[in-house]
């Protein structure tokens, strides 16, 4: 039957053949052969259909968890570029300088603070040597393989050789296991600081000077009146006898500069004490501050003093024996700056102030005299400072006081051999910013 059987899968002719010569019996045990063998191989067709059914639904349903969990990586992917945005961003908004390096000396970080007290830009340093970028004028003798944290002041020079001062702090760069992969460096420019620093220890001196110095100038107060008085006493003794009332006229001269220098001191001492508070035409102290200097012009009659005044009143709230000493002090400095005999042109007017468009009352002294050294300009309303022989050099400081006082502003341009302007301004009276400060 075998060999019956194998005949089934001769071509057909031949099967047909030689099934029809077979017994019916064989026949038919072979086609119930032949069905359970086709109904075996449906049954597994049906059992793999099943299982390639699962396996495509397995299929979709890893597929569907990969795609879940490439979308989540996504939103990580993106979360943590947001987040190293953020803190790049906070890195490079801070105003202290960040510079970080690795253990092998170069540059890793260094942020926009880091730039600008330094001088160098981040796309010449990134990567490059600490030491050999910046050599051995700035950083030469800070450590780098600390291994606790370590804070210092110093100057330092800018790649622009500016002297900078800075606060320095060194920290090791640790990793999550504690080993120390690099250092980091803080700079934080306390350049300003100091320099407000320095202010105030100045102001401090000066306070204490100018408590020594008022105490100094009431003393000296009281025994220049008592000269004054006799002086007055024997110039009337000695009407008739010139060459003593000429001595006497040089001593009261005497006593009136040192009277001069007394009240300067004592202006520069309360610059901002109260003072009486007037509704003034300006005009009018700046003629009586004219009128006081007039005898200083006789012995030199070659400076002219020539003023343009404004037709309409200029109005102000302040103090006018204060103001007529700031005019005094400018007009004697322009006086002393003219040597050989030029010209001093004061002019007065009212402007719009550039700060907020209100007016202003503005008087300018234009003088053409030697003028200041530009290196000298930033200093002149220093106290105590002054070229001059002779002086306290208060002048400038006291009118600079003066006019603070009465919410002005004063500003000076000079070139030398040339001559120099000095501009006031003033609020007009009833302007919110006029009146005396306390």
């Amino acid at each position: 039957m075998g060999k019956q059987l194998e005949l089934l899968y001769f071509p057909s002719t031949v099967s047909r053949y030689m099934i029809s010569e077979l017994p019916k019996r064989d026949l038919k045990d072979g086609l119930n052969l032949l069905n359970q063998s086709i109904d075996s191989f449906n049954r597994i067709s049906a059992k793999f259909e099943l299982y390639y059914r699962q396996l495509e639904k397995k299929v979709e349903q890893l597929s569907e968890q990969i795609r879940i969990k490439n979308q989540q990586l996504e939103l990580n992917l993106k979360e943590k570029e947001e987040i190293k945005n953020h803190l790049h961003h906070i890195l490079e908004s801070l105003p202290t300088g960040v510079i970080v390096i690795d253990l092998k000396g170069r540059i890793t970080t260094f942020n926009r603070a880091a730039e600008r007290i330094t001088g160098f830009l981040a796309r010449e340093v990134i990567t490059k040597s600490f030491r050999q970028t910046f050599g051995s004028s700035l950083f030469s003798s800070l450590p780098l393989d600390l291994e606790a944290p370590k804070e210092m002041e110093t100057q330092v020079y800018t790649n622009r050789k500016e002297p900078i001062y800075v606060k320095l702090s060194v920290s090791p760069v640790r990793n999550f296991h504690g080993n120390r992969v690099g250092t980091i460096i803080s700079l934080l420019d306390i350049t300003r600081t100091k320099k407000l620093e320095e202010q105030a220890n100045r102001a401090k001196r000066l306070a204490a000077m100018g408590e020594m110095a008022s105490k100094i100038t009431h003393e000296i107060r009281n025994p220049l009146g008592s000269i004054e008085l006799f002086v007055t006493l024997l110039k009337r003794e000695l009407k008739d006898q010139e060459r003593l009332r000429i001595i006497v006229d040089h001593i009261s001269a005497g006593v009136r500069s040192i009277g001069n220098i007394v009240s300067n001191l004592l202006l520069f001492v309360r610059p901002q004490q109260k003072s009486t508070q007037e509704v003034i035409d300006l005009h009018q102290p700046l003629r009586e501050s004219l009128l006081f200097t007039a005898h200083l012009l006789i012995p030199n009659s070659k400076i002219r003093i020539i003023t343009t005044f404004s037709s309409t009143p200029l109005l102000v709230s302040g103090d006018p024996e204060l103001l007529k000493q700031a005019a005094l002090n400018i007009i004697l400095n322009a006086i002393q700056a003219m040597p050989e005999g030029e010209t001093l042109e004061i002019i007065t007017g009212r402007k719009n102030s550039s700060s907020n468009g209100t007016s202003v009352a503005e008087v300018k002294f234009m003088d053409t005299g030697i003028g200041i050294p530009k290196a000298n300009q930033p200093k002149v309303f220093d106290p105590f400072f002054t070229t001059k022989r002779k002086g306290t050099g208060l002048g400038l400081t006291i009118v600079h006081n003066i006019v603070k006082a009465h919410a002005g502003t004063i500003e000076l341009e000079s070139l030398e051999g040339k001559g120099t302007t000095c501009t006031i301004t003033l609020p007009l009276w009833g302007d919110k910013r006029s009146g005396l400060t306390s």
